[in-house]
């Protein structure tokens, strides 16, 4: 069974109906590592703790759905909150070290595990070649996968995943709108994940760089 049909309970709560089919058994398991976020290393986009909303837009082959969502990191802190079509909270998901907690407000149980989520995240944001890199294409093996980037301008415009054992089988791609770097982060980036047949479309709303408190 396809994951793109276990997002369609999920986004058909924060973000209105839905025409897909509905889940009937459990996600296969989404390969990777989960760093803890004080491990993460953030492009200077973002810097070390950040507040950033974006619009997403998720499509899958029954259809799509949009909903709007915030991401914060701070120290050893990341929350993810998905918000409903009134503006209400649809759900909490902070991880906090290797500890995930997620809290919801959804009508109905989310169908996959909620960690899941921010395996998308940090390979879109933060797993990736030490950049800037050189223009070009460049290719490291890590964690079990192979990683692509192309760099253009000292900038980050797309990076691949794909697993060295084949399974499961094809490539997760970010492609960054005018190139990840500089001061703020791209308009708009898209996440195409063949491992479970969807895509993401995340459009900067708004960005916040958090300064340390003072001690």
């Amino acid at each position: 069974m396809r994951y793109s049909a276990l997002l369609v309970m999920l986004l058909a709560s924060c973000g209105g109906p839905s025409t897909g089919p509905r889940p009937d058994g459990p996600p296969p398991e989404y390969p990777g590592a989960l760093a803890a976020p004080a491990t993460l290393t953030s492009p200077p986009a973002l810097g070390d703790a950040f507040a950033l909303e974006q619009r997403v837009r998720t499509e899958y082959p029954d259809g799509e759905q949009e909903f709007r969502a915030v991401l914060e990191r701070s120290g050893a802190r990341m929350v993810l909150v998905g918000f409903g079509p009134h503006g209400g909270r649809g759900f909490v998901l902070s991880q906090t070290g290797a500890e995930v907690e997620f809290e919801s407000h959804l009508p109905v149980e989310l169908p996959f595990p909620p960690e899941f989520m921010f395996h998308d995240i940090q390979r879109v944001w933060f797993r990736g070649l030490p950049g800037p890199l050189p223009d070009g294409e460049h290719r490291d093996e890590i964690d079990g996968e192979e990683i692509v980037e192309r760099w253009e301008g000292g900038r980050l415009m797309e990076r691949t995943f794909r697993r060295l054992s084949g399974e499961p089988a094809g490539t997760l791609r970010a492609i960054y709108e005018g190139g990840l770097g500089g001061e703020a982060p791209p308009e708009v980036v898209t996440w195409e994940n063949a491992w479970f047949g969807y895509r993401l479309i995340l459009t900067t709303l708004s960005h916040q760089r958090i300064e340390p408190a003072e001690e």
